[in-house]
């Protein structure tokens, strides 16, 4: 039993580690003009949209949901390798649109937002190439507990307020700045 266990332990580990990253198409691209707010964080609304705001925080101005929730990117991801997958979007639920809906662009936004099909399926707002997302410990509008977590969790700074995100892969340090 014990050699069973030391043979299926390896595999199940992969098994589960391969769920962990995989690729993505972009869909469709453009932005709205603004817009009045909609009424979800993490799906699209009844019409299937989803809305871009900004807020100010204790952070700075952000790129927000129709709800008023920060939304953060994942330093790691791109519009054509999502890793937050499965479990992943429980804490950090992806921002969605449904059907052929676009996203549109609250006042205040300047970022292109584009949409891309996840590897479940699903539609995800990106803005400027950064897949959004919201944190689930964030219980209030304007909440920014997100930010740093595991060192590669970022909210989207707006305006003279710019980001920098930094991510290591083996010996290799990349530090992108980023500013909407």
């Amino acid at each position: 039993m014990t050699r069973f266990r030391l043979l299926v332990v390896p595999v199940v580990a992969a098994l589960a580690l391969a769920g962990c990253g995989s690729s993505s198409k972009t869909k469709t691209t453009s932005s709205g003009t603004p817009s009045t707010v909609a009424s979800s964080s993490t799906s699209a609304a009844a019409g299937g949209s989803a809305t871009v705001n900004t807020a100010t925080t204790k952070l700075g101005t952000v790129l927000v949901d129709a709800r008023g929730r920060t939304l953060y990117h994942l330093t790691p991801e791109t519009t054509s390798h999502i890793v937050c997958t499965g479990g992943c979007t429980t804490t950090w639920p992806p921002l969605l649109v449904e059907g052929t809906a676009k996203p549109t662009a609250g006042a205040g936004v300047t970022a292109k937002l584009t949409v891309v099909m996840r590897p479940d399926g699903k539609d995800q707002v990106a803005a400027d190439g950064l897949l959004l997302y919201t944190y689930a410990a964030d219980h209030a509008a304007g909440d920014t507990n997100g930010e740093g977590v595991a060192g590669v969790w970022h909210v989207i700074k707006v305006g003279a307020a710019s980001g920098t995100a930094t991510t290591v892969a083996g010996n290799v340090t990349t530090t992108t700045s980023y500013t909407y």
